[in-house]
């Protein structure tokens, strides 16, 4: 298999085999799939041997999603998670440059060309990541970003990635892993068991708030309620 036919051999899984909900679960079967399709081509992205994939725009995003997503199903929970985070990265900004991100009609592969942005650990990184996400993405993936935001400007770092990168958590980083699979406020970044989902006309989207921040919100002109997410129906619901 020559580069073009195994750069569309990553396209057409990830686009087209793939169910969305499988791009962000954590699965042992899905990242055993990936290892066994794509598990060699992955490694020589992380080598720097598929540079010449970065040239054209869909061998580009082919490259993108070895480097900073199949990357995390062959080495889930190891320092090589992240090893591609950083080319990948200069390939989205390439494709800015290019066009290439204009040009793109497919609001899914615009978003796995943002990702980058997201998974960086540099606040002026994500920032510029949320203004391309609500350009190009959907509301949804903008809304995981601004909760990235939250915890870099919290924490500086993404907690989550000490175990792997061999990093000390602080007591404070202890006590968010804890909760951090509970819903989390897009306001305020805290997790926690009962959340309300809310818009206003100042923030139109619909996002979750905790107690404490849904009340000043549900005095907003235009305020609407979209429901409660509780702690348990979420878990029941995975």
């Amino acid at each position: 298999m020559n580069n073009q036919q195994a750069a569309a051999a990553v396209l057409r899984f990830w686009f087209e085999d793939c169910r969305p909900h499988q791009w962000f679960q954590q699965s042992d079967a899905f990242d055993g799939e990936v290892r066994s399709r794509f598990g060699p081509l992955t490694m020589e992205a992380l080598a720097g041997q598929l540079t010449a994939w970065g040239e054209e725009p869909d061998s580009g995003l082919a490259l993108v999603l070895l480097l900073d997503q199949f990357s995390r199903q062959l080495y889930r929970d190891q320092p090589e998670a992240f090893s591609g985070d950083a080319a990948a990265l200069a390939l989205s900004r390439q494709a800015l440059a290019c066009g290439w991100l204009s040009d793109e009609t497919s609001r899914p592969r615009r978003q796995f060309w943002l990702m980058p942005f997201l998974h960086s650990e540099t606040l002026a990184d994500l920032e510029e990541g949320i203004l391309l996400l609500e350009r190009f993405s959907d509301p949804a993936t903008a809304a995981v970003a601004r909760r990235n935001r939250e915890l870099l400007l919290r924490f500086g770092r993404y907690p989550h990635r000490n175990a792997a990168l061999g990093r000390l958590s602080t007591a404070e980083e202890e006590s968010y892993l804890l909760t951090r699979h509970l819903p989390q406020c897009d306001c305020c970044g805290r997790a926690g068991p009962l959340h309300y989902r809310v818009r206003s006309d100042a923030r139109p989207e619909w996002r979750l708030a905790c107690p404490e921040c849904w009340e000043p919100i549900s005095r907003q002109p235009g305020y609407r309620y979209g429901g409660t997410r509780k702690a348990n129906r979420r878990q029941r619901k995975r």
